[in-house]
């Protein structure tokens, strides 16, 4: 085993805070994670992945260098989606990615999966992703390359096991009003760390995260999404929403860089956390860096409990204390479901 820093916040803050970055116990032997994949429409190519091949390479991951490293050292292979110039694919491709039921003495070996999407010039793509298993250690590498008016949706589902280590990590490059939706639903145990990272190169280029969790235990969560704003009028908006129960902690670091030349770009970042017992522990570091005057950047935090309005209100019609913190946890992950634009999915998690 040996330990890398991921997740880093790009403008260091004070070491004592500890949410500089997140430290991670990697196993020496690393083996490709297995999936399965639903029938994909002859409109997406599908082939081995070659980062270096794709010109995807070099490109910033929400994890990080040492998580690079990690990945290419580990050579793994995987899996990658190319779709050609103005072909917009209206059935997604759905992926489940298994890690298997890792046993307690499995800390010398991990699983890995890495994943390439590249989009033609006006392009469209909705990719579904669903990990689940127990990942004693487990990982996720994709790396996105759009071109010009080409739009990624992509979805991923964590449901692994109590005793997963997992880490997901994304990076991409968006042309002239190409962009990414991500959408991430996380109601899994074990300990996750989620990573985003996207450089906005081209004119209205766009970046658009819808994040929904549920911490419990003494499960940790920890998020790094970075927006490079490069082009003129880009535009980034993240929203997090999740609970955190028993013992749980989460860390959320949300950067958005307006670097010298993209005017008039606009970023805005919010989280709403609820925070259901006394023992829970809540990191919220939204960061805004600036070296470009004409930019608009907002970000805002609602953190606490449920108010007592809202408990009597509930109450007053019948319903039990119990099942009104229930009620509200699944509302917030439930409200980030509804967004997925994959009705198969949708009803199947919503059911």
């Amino acid at each position: 085993m040996s330990n890398i820093d991921i997740n880093k916040l790009p403008v260091p803050t004070w070491t004592w805070l500890k949410v500089n970055e997140n430290t991670v116990a990697v196993p020496d032997v690393i083996t490709k994670a297995a999936y399965e994949m639903d029938e994909v429409s002859d409109e997406v190519k599908v082939g081995a992945v070659d980062f270096s091949s794709l010109c995807l390479g070099d490109v910033e991951l929400g994890a990080g260098d040492e998580f690079r490293k990690f990945s290419h050292k580990a050579k793994t292979g995987g899996v990658s989606f190319t779709v050609g110039s103005g072909v917009k694919v209206e059935e997604p491709v759905r992926i489940t990615y298994d890690f298997g039921s890792a046993e307690a003495d499995s800390d010398s070996e991990g699983k890995l999966s890495r994943t390439a999407i590249v989009l033609g010039e006006g392009a469209e793509l909705t990719v579904v992703m669903t990990f689940k298993g127990k990942a004693g250690f487990g990982a996720n590498d994709i790396r996105i390359r759009a071109a010009k008016n080409s739009k990624l949706n992509l979805v991923e589902i964590f449901q692994l096991e109590e005793g997963s280590q997992f880490v997901d990590s994304i990076g991409g490059r968006y042309l002239e009003k190409g962009g990414l939706k991500l959408i991430q639903v996380s109601s899994c145990k074990g300990n996750l760390s989620l990573g985003c990272s996207a450089d906005l190169d081209g004119y209205k280029s766009t970046l658009e995260i819808e994040t929904g969790y549920l911490v419990v235990g003494n499960d940790k969560l920890d998020i790094n999404y970075v927006a490079r704003h490069r082009g003129r009028k880009t535009d980034t908006k993240i929203n997090v929403s999740g609970v955190l129960r028993d013992n749980a902690s989460k860390t959320f670091r949300g950067t958005i860089d307006f670097i010298r030349g993209c005017k008039e770009a606009t970023g805005d970042e919010r989280e709403d956390v609820l925070l259901m017992d006394e023992g829970v522990h809540n990191n919220t570091v939204p960061l805004i860096l600036c070296a470009e005057e004409d930019v608009e950047g907002t970000h805002g935090a609602s953190i606490g409990k449920i108010s007592d309005e809202i408990l009597l209100y509930f109450m007053s019609r019948g319903i039990p204390e119990n099942e009104i913190t229930e009620l509200m946890a699944k509302s917030r992950i439930d409200a980030v479901v509804g967004r997925i634009p994959d009705e198969i999915t949708r009803e199947k998690l919503l059911a």
